[in-house]
């Protein structure tokens, strides 16, 4: 009798070993866009800018020169800056949109390559602020400055 309950005993942990190796563990993507939608109970807002070309102000001192516009982000509270996340992107059209920061390499009349990035930066505040910056590898400062559009996605 005692090898009997053994024997079933160890077929028992052999088929429980076996179906549980074969099993799948993959998550669908459909579980795992719940299992995100649930954590964030889907809070999340957008926020547009549109940045004109006589928006862009000069900054300059003995270490760095950038173009820059600061624009007010009241959206932006202390509980998204501190457990939130907040994603910046460059819009191309209202089709397409590319990650902060984004680089470029643009020839000039010359035909002579520089790098040209906008990136951007979150200040808590009263109000809170985003600044956009147009940075060149050469450091120009350009004659004529460029419109850009922004998109902000604040998830919290």
């Amino acid at each position: 009798m005692k090898r009997k309950l053994f024997s079933f005993i160890v077929m028992a942990f052999l088929l429980l070993f076996i179906g549980y190796g074969c099993s799948d563990d993959s998550l669908s993507d459909r579980e795992i866009q719940r299992m995100i939608d649930e954590s964030l109970n889907g809070q999340w807002q957008i926020v547009n800018v549109k940045i004109n070309s006589s928006d862009w102000q000069w900054f300059e001192n003995d270490i760095e020169e950038y173009h820059f516009v600061d624009v007010n982000l009241p959206e932006l509270t202390k509980p998204i800056f501190d457990d939130g996340a907040t994603l910046a992107y460059y819009k191309f059209n209202n089709n397409t949109k590319t990650a902060l920061p984004y680089v470029k390499t643009i020839y000039d009349d010359q035909g002579i390559p520089f790098m040209e990035t906008y990136s951007c930066d979150f200040q808590l505040g009263t109000p809170s602020t985003v600044r956009f910056y147009l940075e060149a590898s050469d450091v120009v400062i350009y004659d004529r400055l460029p419109s850009a559009e922004f998109q902000i996605v604040l998830i919290y």
